[in-house]
């Protein structure tokens, strides 16, 4: 295993997963019959000097931590050093009520989210008993300060995405020799977020669609993200590094044998996998 820190994609799916929750198309029903297809939800982890971190916890946790406590050679029991959160949608925060007394059963795992997202949680159940009887411990982050976690530094960015409830911030992380961004939802790529994308060595930014048009339901223009058709030319233009996270079954690059999949990668770009490890030292 690589030296601390590191990261590892611990998962590159949209918040329904992938095969998709309620769904029977081609690709998820060959995800089903070949599982090396499947991925879980997106999440990052963070192994440290002193042990593991998350960057999000949805429904895949469970799993997703067992592997990370590996990566750390931490007890699979011993409670993350941090939990970061990006925003309230359900795919990124499904997986905190495990910590209570129903599942994990822990004692003050801290959740860092900036204040508008732990005044929702502390607000609303089922994660307001979290706090309460505490499971799990807030730490607001401010936005565009730094935050040190062991040996690396922590920068909250506000990104533009859907707000129905708190806000929504990409991650930059910053380790010894280099730096990565993780920002998995985005309404739209801003020129700001451009900016960031430069000053890393890696990106990790939404892939959710490879076109505008991918999502065949009603309420598509509801669930705005860059496509990556778009985001590919602004990102070449910009001389980014990024891999794509996130990816919706409806994505077309999440088949390895795709012309979409051939497209990214002539470009330098790639898809991120379940499993990837980031050197950060």
């Amino acid at each position: 295993m690589p030296t601390p820190p590191y990261a590892v994609v611990l998962g590159t799916a949209q918040d329904g997963g992938f095969p998709h929750v309620g769904c029977g198309c081609d690709a998820c029903s060959r995800a089903v019959a070949e599982p090396s297809r499947a991925r879980r939800v997106a999440c990052l982890g963070l192994v440290t000097s002193k042990g593991a971190a998350l960057v999000d916890a949805g429904p895949d946790l469970p799993s997703q931590w067992r592997e990370l406590a590996g990566h750390a050679r931490q007890a699979v029991h011993e409670p993350p050093r941090a939990i970061l959160v990006t925003h309230l949608h359900a795919g990124h925060i499904l997986g905190l009520p495990l910590l209570g007394r129903e599942g994990w059963g822990g004692t003050g795992t801290p959740v860092w989210a900036t204040e508008d997202c732990l005044a929702a949680l502390e607000a609303n159940e089922p994660f307001a008993r979290l706090f309460h009887e505490g499971h799990l411990a807030a730490r607001v982050l401010h936005l565009g300060w730094d935050t040190s976690l062991d040996d690396l530094v922590i920068q909250p960015i506000p990104v533009p995405h859907r707000a129905e409830i708190g806000d929504t911030v990409a991650y930059r992380i910053e380790g010894p020799e280099r730096s990565i961004l993780y920002a998995p939802d985005l309404d739209l790529l801003t020129p700001e977020l451009l900016g960031h994308l430069k000053s890393v060595d890696l990106a990790l930014l939404d892939g959710t669609f490879f076109r505008k048009r991918e999502l065949r339901r009603d309420d598509a223009n509801s669930v705005p993200h860059p496509a990556i058709a778009d985001t590919m030319s602004a990102v070449a233009r910009a001389g980014a590094r990024v891999w794509f996270t996130h990816l919706n079954h409806t994505n077309p690059a999440i088949d390895p044998n795709s012309r979409e999949r051939r497209a990214v990668e002539a470009l330098g770009m790639r898809i991120a996998e379940d499993g990837d490890v980031i050197e950060l030292a």
